[in-house]
């Protein structure tokens, strides 16, 4: 019997209940920067096992007769969702457990958790309990990102000044020692700002700019230095100005990869544009900068040791400061698939699968390809995500049990494990 995407109920009554699902997959394929011609892929032991051009799918093959079928989505900067803050979160490990599941739900597959300017003790103790793992029934954390406390106050958007410090090589040695960050966003022009570059790149942490206000020379002495990435382009470090590019220019006339908020709040759709076009995709990162709000219910919620408040969207402190987003990535990829029409669809995916697997030097993931990890969505031509499999491992996706409960009645369209409260569809301190 051939199981379809489009009616959806019959593949996804044998994924939302657990049921032996289908060998492979069957539909066209974006990855690489290219959309193939129908082709087959299968899952196995957790690694894409087979990608071949096909006419026809297998019997029992999830077929995608309208949309595509693409690496799973990578969001490098999450500072939490459905309620759940990483930075303050009491039970760090169940924190991270609750919103991995929320993420696959949507289809990301895999994610940086993301904590803000902290005392040392709260970083190193997140540092061990968001190191890379997998999480069952959700996606994979793939290290913590530090973001802060190396960074300059003027440009600190909702970081709590009292905890912005100095870089130290002591510190540094400490965080190293306990468990290595993937990421650190610092300020290169803070004092020891270059050496603690110098020092996490040679560790094999992705150094990132941001939160700074950097003029060119200091930015690309950065750049020199080691970092390869600029955190949240645009926000949180001065506008670009014709004879003071500062950060934004420097970042843009290099090679490094820049993030970017694409909720229409952080940034306005022309500059997106405009970046792309100076960058070019295999240089954007879409990124959530996501906060407990998101996946949550409008109102107050956390970000470390403050309280900012959301109206669904975007996420401000009581004194309009904004904080991040309240909005998920596959919410940002549809933003620009609507604000840029033009771009070829595997042109727009990479730049939340392949562009950001690279700045992590993740090989395996980002790409439909034999050996890699078989982190896999199914998109329907909206670009909403269908199906989601983690490491080959079918995950419930909130849109396919949304589906099926109103083809069936049967299901409850909340994913297991969260709770009415944390459900409700939609980042920390961009400014």
């Amino acid at each position: 019997m051939k199981q379809t995407v489009c009616p959806a109920a019959l593949v996804i009554l044998s994924v939302a209940m657990n049921l032996p699902g289908a060998p492979g997959l069957w539909g066209r394929v974006l990855s690489d920067g290219r959309e193939s011609r129908p082709s087959r892929i299968e899952l196995r032991d957790g690694r894409i096992a087979v990608f071949e051009a096909a006419e026809r799918p297998r019997p029992g093959d999830v077929v995608v007769e309208d949309g595509w079928i693409a690496p799973g989505l990578i969001d490098v900067q999450v500072n939490g969702a459905g309620g759940v803050d990483f930075t303050s979160a009491t039970d760090p490990g169940s924190a991270l457990d609750q919103v991995g599941r929320i993420l696959a739900s949507r289809g990301i597959t895999s994610f940086c958790p993301t904590i803000v300017s902290s005392p040392i003790e709260v970083i190193l103790d997140r540092l061990a309990a968001y190191r890379q793992r997998a999480i069952a029934g959700g996606a994979e954390a793939l290290g913590a990102h530090v973001e802060g406390p190396f960074i300059d106050p003027e440009h600190r958007g909702v970081h709590d000044r009292a905890n912005l410090r100095d870089a130290s090589p002591a510190e540094i040695d400490r965080w190293l020692a306990e468990c290595a960050p993937t990421i650190v966003t610092l300020a290169p022009e803070r004092r020891g700002g270059l050496q603690a570059i110098r020092q996490l790149s040679e560790a094999g942490v992705v150094v990132s700019l941001g939160h700074s206000g950097a003029n060119a020379s200091e930015a690309q002495a950065g750049l020199g230095a080691g970092a390869t990435a600029a955190t949240h382009l645009f926000n949180a470090m001065p506008p670009l100005h014709h004879r003071q590019p500062g950060v934004v220019g420097a970042v843009l006339a290099s090679e490094a990869v820049v993030g970017v908020i694409a909720d229409g709040v952080h940034i306005d759709p022309i500059v997106i544009d405009l970046v792309l076009r100076c960058a070019g995709t295999d240089r954007v990162a879409l990124v959530s900068d996501a906060l407990a709000a998101a996946g949550a219910p409008a109102g107050s919620s956390v970000l470390g040791d403050q309280v900012v408040v959301s109206d669904g969207r975007q996420v401000r402190r009581s004194d309009g400061t904004l904080a991040g987003n309240a909005l998920l990535l596959d919410e940002c990829l549809r933003n620009v698939r609507g604000w840029l029409p033009q771009l070829p669809p595997a042109t727009l995916i990479d730049m939340v699968t392949r562009t950001p697997a690279r700045l992590l030097g993740q090989g395996r993931k980002g790409r439909i390809a034999v050996g890699c990890d078989a982190d896999v969505v199914v998109l329907d031509r909206d670009f909403r995500v269908t199906l989601t499999f983690v490491r080959g491992e079918s995950v419930d996706s909130r849109l396919s049990r949304d589906r099926y409960a109103s083809v069936t009645g049967l299901l409850d369209p909340r994913p297991p494990g969260i709770t009415p409260g944390d459900a409700s569809s939609g980042g920390g301190g961009s400014g």
